[in-house]
């Protein structure tokens, strides 16, 4: 029994033996194997970082790793766009690090878990160059036809330069981006945290890029939303103020449909006052040009909401907007454009066209507008005009009609406008208030707030009952010499001083 048994135990020992071989064998042949198809080798990795670039790629240094992931690292990338050395680098990269797992190398060999990208710094050449117009082709080695996928590329701290002829780069510092699920022919997802240059500010955006066009980058399909945080408007001509913005975007590059709101507390065009502005909007954006093109926008300030449309487009850009408003308050609104206390108040309706020009001079002085505008309820904001306007309007009015409700004397008015280099054309002002029509033509500088208009006043009484005093005695002659119609009196009259204080004269004595 003892020599069967230990017959029977040699036999086991010799198979484990056998099978301890057999395994051995096979784990050296599949390492052997694996290495041999190792796909993470420099002859292997280089053609294909030329093919995914489609540009020549140098590396300084390069290694393979194994634990406790598979990859390689390669430093001191520089990738050459079409292998043009005489133009500056498309990228450079202090390090490329390429993760894989054990699992996807055994049965996905051309699926990575992650690629880090260290020091990344592109290059984008400057615009009407023979540089930038070339397109990328088929790339440095057409011949490889791995369909690599990625799971996730890591690009942190990186930097983008849109390359200026004679001035310093546009520069965008990527604080975050990571790139999900890029896979040719494919859409891939990203996050990414940009720094803007103009204005300063702080972009986040997420969504989905592609599948990219080689051919037409600008038909690149775009998805996802955005937000903006503390925008420094100070950077843009004629403007100050921090935007805060948050939307949706959609479309191509070339076409880009953007949504969303916008906040600004603290908006100052030129030297003028500062105010809180909201909005909502509607645009499309060409990721080529950067031209602007707005479908609708709502600005909403003090109360007043004023409705847009237009365009930011050419180069140098030029913005062209249509806006209106209905019934908005004039205080507000000359706060915009007025760097002194506004000197009137009301109701105003327009309806404008309005060009800005890029260029030193002020704000105002580069500004084009076209338009008509309505006024209600107007008043003078300083005491002593308003009282001579209410004592005006109760000598000139015929008693007991159009009486206002107590002392209070409102105007209203309407006209037609054009302004240019900081000045207001006003051809025909039609005014009106309690006793009096007045028709006026003439200028306010919107610079220095001086007033120059002259025109005709028809008073419902004589002209001698539109002066006081010695001046209304005097006058008692003359006045069926200014009678006109069932008028009391047709009279030449003048606006003339400051926005701060107006000057309002009856040149009784001819005709202006």
């Amino acid at each position: 029994m003892q020599a069967v048994s230990s017959s029977v135990r040699k036999r086991r020992i010799r198979t484990t033996t056998w099978i301890a071989f057999a395994v051995l064998a096979l784990a050296l042949t599949g390492v052997d194997l694996m290495f041999y198809f190792w796909p993470f080798r420099y002859r292997e990795v280089h053609p294909l970082l030329e093919k995914t670039f489609q540009s020549r790629v140098d590396v300084t240094r390069y290694h393979r790793t194994y634990f406790p992931h598979p990859g390689f690292v390669a430093d001191g990338v520089t990738l050459y766009r079409h292998g043009d050395t005489r133009i500056p680098p498309l990228a450079t990269m202090e390090r490329m690090e390429v993760v894989g797992t054990w699992t996807n190398l055994l049965f996905h060999p051309h699926e990575l878990y992650e690629i880090r990208l260290q020091g990344l710094h592109v290059r984008i050449p400057p615009k009407g160059t023979a540089a930038r117009g070339m397109d990328f082709n088929g790339g440095m080695n057409p011949k490889s036809q791995q369909k690599m996928v990625i799971e996730t590329i890591v690009a942190n701290c990186s930097t983008v330069d849109l390359l200026r002829p004679g001035r310093p780069p546009l520069r965008f510092g990527i604080e975050t981006l990571q790139i999900h699920n890029v896979r040719k022919n494919e859409p891939f997802q990203f996050f990414a945290k940009v720094a803007i240059p103009g204005p300063q500010g702080i972009v986040e955006a997420n969504g989905s890029i592609g599948p990219l066009k080689s051919g037409d980058y600008g038909a690149t399909p775009l998805n996802g939303t955005y937000s903006l945080a503390n925008a420094n408007l100070s950077l843009v001509d004629g403007v100050a103020g921090h935007a805060a913005a948050s939307g949706h975007y959609n479309g191509t590059l070339a076409a880009l449909n953007v949504a969303g709101r916008v906040s600004i507390p603290d908006f100052r065009a030129g030297q003028a006052h500062t105010v809180r502005i909201d909005g909502v909007y509607q645009v499309t954006v060409n990721g080529k040009t950067r031209d602007v093109q707005i479908h609708q926008a709502m600005v909403k300030t003090a109360g007043n909401t004023i409705t847009a449309s237009g365009s930011v487009a050419g180069s140098p850009k030029t913005v062209d907007v249509t806006f209106s408003g209905q019934n908005c308050r004039v205080a507000p609104l000359l706060d915009m454009v007025e760097e002194s206390t506004p000197a009137v108040d009301g109701l105003v309706s327009f309806a404008a066209r309005a060009q800005f020009r890029q260029g030193k001079a002020r704000f105002l002085q580069r500004l084009r507008l076209e338009g008509d505008a309505s006024v209600e309820e107007l008043r003078f904001a300083q005491g002593g005009t308003q009282g001579k306007v209410d004592a005006f309007s109760a000598r000139v009015r015929k008693s007991g009609e159009d009486d206002p409700p107590g002392d209070a004397v409102t105007v209203s008015a309407q006209s037609d406008t054009r302004f240019a280099d900081g000045v207001a054309y006003f051809p025909d002002i039609a005014v009106a208030l309690p006793g009096a029509r007045v028709q006026l033509h003439g200028t306010f500088n919107l610079l220095n707030t001086r007033i120059d208009l002259t025109g005709k006043a028809e008073l419902d009484k004589t002209v001698s009952h539109a002066v006081t005093g010695w001046k209304s005695v005097l006058l008692m002659p003359l006045d069926p010499f200014f009678k006109h119609g069932k008028a009391g009196a047709v009279v030449s009259v003048a606006v003339t001083g400051t926005a701060a204080h107006p000057k309002v004269g009856q040149d009784v004595m001819h005709d202006k």
